[in-house]
């Protein structure tokens, strides 16, 4: 397990070089945001217009199947950017990985033409997502005691399970071009034979994320007490370019790490011995 361990940490320090080349790869995880932000302020808009809001508020009238079209149509919508640049994400890194100089111009023409495979990822995806809240919140107010930290227990190993069994879906629709239920199996497929090694990869990336973080709440919290509102906005700045890179990153990883285990390809950056070392198929 340590030996695992100190593996993905040292393939994580690779994807951190490979970052530093194409710095560019950042700007996907903030267009996804960014995109997901534009569909909310429009569909606010919309909400404001039709009185949306009035009626989530409590007013006389209820929430009726306009006001629920317009929330999914709001949620999937932002969801599905998000995704797309995912993909275009992946699809770029691969790129580097093979050899090549990508851009966000070129990871974008690499998924253009796969909306349709998106979209049906965005939708089963975003349903599952919308199931498991539902089966949380009805765990956290219609049971008790014991009970109720049996079902919140359950909820999370569902929860934990779907993520793994989709790990690699993106990676999958975008070198495969296959359509969702398909990349679903195969990845599935790809968990049974490698199900440590994406939870100590996640479980590292977890650590990541949170290192960086806390990196971004010293300056923070220093400004905090000089300037509030300068510490606003250099948390907002500073957080969202290291989360980004951090997205980036584990973009990177998962490409080559998919490469790795579905076709036992390695690169110039991550080298068969490295990853044969860290990521030994399980038959």
């Amino acid at each position: 397990m340590f030996r695992t361990i100190g593996n993905t940490w040292q393939i994580t320090k690779l994807s951190w070089k490979v970052l530093q080349l194409d710095r560019e790869l950042i700007f996907f995880p903030i267009m996804g945001t960014i995109g997901a932000l534009i569909v909310g302020v429009i569909a606010a808009g919309v909400f404001a217009g039709t009185g949306t809001f009035d009626r989530l508020g409590g007013g006389e009238a209820e929430f009726n199947i306009v006001d629920l079209i317009i929330t999914l149509a709001a949620y999937f919508g932002g969801l599905y950017m998000v995704i797309f640049c995912n993909a275009a994400l992946i699809a770029a890194a691969r790129e580097r990985l093979e050899g090549g100089d990508p851009n966000v111009m070129s990871g974008i023409r690499a998924v253009r033409g796969m909306w349709l495979a998106i979209l049906g990822w965005t939708i089963i995806t975003g349903t599952v997502g919308l199931i498991l809240q539902a089966l949380q919140s009805m765990a956290r107010e219609n049971s008790h005691g014991v009970m109720r930290i049996v079902a919140i227990i359950l909820v999370a190993l569902l929860q934990t399970a779907w993520a793994y069994l989709t790990f690699f879906v993106i990676p999958i629709l975008v070198v495969e071009r296959v359509g969702p239920i398909t990349a679903i199996r195969h990845s599935g497929s790809l968990l049974r034979r490698t199900w440590g090694e994406q939870l100590t990869a996640s479980f590292s990336f977890f650590i990541i994320y949170l290192i960086a973080a806390l990196i971004v709440a010293i300056p923070v919290v220093i400004l905090v007490f000089i300037a509030p509102v300068a510490a606003i906005i250099v948390g907002v700045i500073l957080g969202g370019i290291a989360l980004a890179s951090v997205a980036a990153m584990e973009g990177i990883f998962k490409a080559a790490l998919y490469e790795w285990i579905s076709e036992g390809k390695g690169s110039e950056w991550f080298d068969r011995q490295l990853l044969t070392d860290a990521y030994m198929h399980r038959n």
